[in-house]
C-alpha cells in the first residue's frame, strides 16, 4: 500500500510533459525537466499548442498556449478557451513569396522596409517580406490612417516596418520591426522632414505620429515618430 501511495504521489508532482506523435500513430510523453520518467498509461489525445502567430506591431511570432499533454503530468495554467489574436499563422506559403507574387497573391500583404521608404537609407530594393492577412480581412480600411493590426488586414495595404534596431532580438530570437506607416499599395510614404511647397494641408495624423512629406507636399502617410531616420 505504502508503494501504490508513493507512486500516486510522485505522479502528482510529476512535471509537465510535451506530447510527440510516433511514427507508429502512438504518442510519447516528452518530459521538460530532469524528472523519472512518467508511469507508463500516460498517453491520450495531445493538447497541441496552436501556430505561432505574426505580430504586425513588429513582425515576430508569438507563440499562445503550451503544447502539454496533462496526462502526462501537471500542466502550466492555461486558458484553452480564451480568443486568440487574428492575427496571421507564421510560416505561410506568402512568407516565401517575392515582391511580384506577393503583390498578386490576395491572401498576402505586401511589407516595405521603412528605413529605406522613409529615405534614410540609399536601399536596393525596399521590399521587406510577405506575409499572410489577418484573418479578419476588411477591403474597406482607410491604409493610410491605418495601425499595424489595420493595415494587415487589407491586400490593398502596405506596411512599413524599420530594422533599424535589429539585431537586437527579442525572446523567441528573432527580431522586432516596429511598425512605422501604412500606405496604399504602391504609394511611398514620404519623408519625416523636408519643404512644403504647395498647398495641400496636413493629414489629422494621431499624437506620436508625423506626416510623410514628399515632392513638397504631404503624401497622406502618417509615420510613427520614433522610427523617423534618426531617433531609432
Amino acid at each position: 500500500m505504502r508503494s501504490l501511495l508513493a507512486l500516486v504521489l510522485l505522479a502528482a508532482v510529476a512535471p509537465a510533459c510535451l506530447y510527440e506523435h510516433g511514427s507508429g500513430g502512438g504518442g510519447n510523453c516528452v518530459q521538460t525537466e530532469g524528472m523519472p520518467t512518467p508511469p507508463p498509461g500516460g498517453k491520450g489525445a495531445p493538447a497541441l499548442a496552436p501556430a505561432p502567430l505574426r505580430n504586425p506591431a513588429d513582425l515576430t511570432c508569438t507563440s499562445f498556449g503550451t503544447g502539454c499533454d496533462p496526462a502526462c503530468g501537471p500542466c502550466p495554467a492555461f486558458d484553452a478557451t480564451a480568443p486568440l489574436p487574428s492575427w496571421g499563422v507564421c510560416g505561410s506559403t506568402c512568407d516565401q513569396l517575392g515582391p511580384t507574387e506577393c503583390a498578386n497573391d490576395p491572401m498576402c500583404r505586401t511589407v516595405k522596409d521603412a528605413d529605406c521608404s522613409l529615405g534614410g537609407n540609399t536601399c536596393i530594393t525596399d521590399f521587406l517580406g510577405c506575409f499572410p492577412l489577418d484573418t479578419a480581412e476588411d477591403k474597406s480600411i482607410d491604409c493610410f490612417a491605418a495601425d499595424a493590426w489595420n493595415c494587415s488586414r487589407s491586400h490593398q495595404c502596405e506596411a512599413h516596418h524599420s530594422q533599424t534596431q535589429c539585431p537586437v532580438v527579442d525572446a523567441s530570437g528573432e527580431c522586432a520591426r516596429p511598425f512605422a506607416t501604412c500606405t496604399p499599395a504602391g504609394i511611398t510614404p514620404g519623408a519625416c522632414t523636408g519643404p512644403i511647397t504647395c498647398g495641400t494641408p496636413p493629414p489629422a495624423c494621431p499624437s506620436g505620429t508625423t506626416p510623410g512629406i514628399g515632392g513638397g507636399c504631404f503624401t497622406g502617410a502618417c509615420i510613427v515618430s520614433s522610427t523617423c531616420p534618426g531617433q531609432l
